[in-house]
């Protein structure tokens, strides 16, 4: 387990890498408020983690409390960067708050392609609850409101 930001008494991490024992990837697990700053360390520590682009990252926000929208655009941003140079990056833990904040942003879209939606797996730390639209219902695959989220 790899954690970020000064130590100190009462020092919460921003983030920690955890490895999956067995196959499956890596997760960074991100916690409490999140500001501009901390999610360009996020995206810096995606960048420095050295692995291979094909391993499997998930983001973890289960354990975030907030986010500063208006650094969500360059945050999708730079993480759909990664993915188009060939990493694997997904979006599990969301709440509906959070995602309400990503669409406020005008990320809906891109939160559409980074957020992990399949029932269909026998992992469960793949998922930790299933992914819910703002006011709405479960999401299934291939299941698309109206709007595109």
């Amino acid at each position: 387990m790899i954690e970020s930001g000064p130590p100190g008494a009462g020092y919460r991490p921003t983030y920690q890498w955890e490895i999956s024992r067995g196959p499956g990837g890596r997760t960074l697990r991100l916690f409490g408020a999140l500001s501009r700053r901390e999610l360009v360390r996020v995206v810096d520590a995606l960048i420095e983690s050295g692995g291979s682009p094909r391993d499997t990252v998930r983001i973890d926000f289960e354990d975030v409390n907030h986010m500063d929208y208006r650094a969500l655009p360059e945050f999708t941003s730079a993480l759909q960067r990664l993915r188009d140079r060939g990493a694997s990056i997904w979006f599990v833990g969301l709440s509906p708050y959070l995602r309400a904040l990503f669409h406020v942003a005008g990320q809906g879209p891109g939160l559409s392609r980074l957020e992990w939606r399949s029932q269909e797996t026998d992992s469960s730390s793949f998922v930790r609850r299933p992914a819910a639209v703002p006011g709405g219902g479960m999401v299934r695959e291939g299941a698309l409101s109206k709007s595109g989220f």
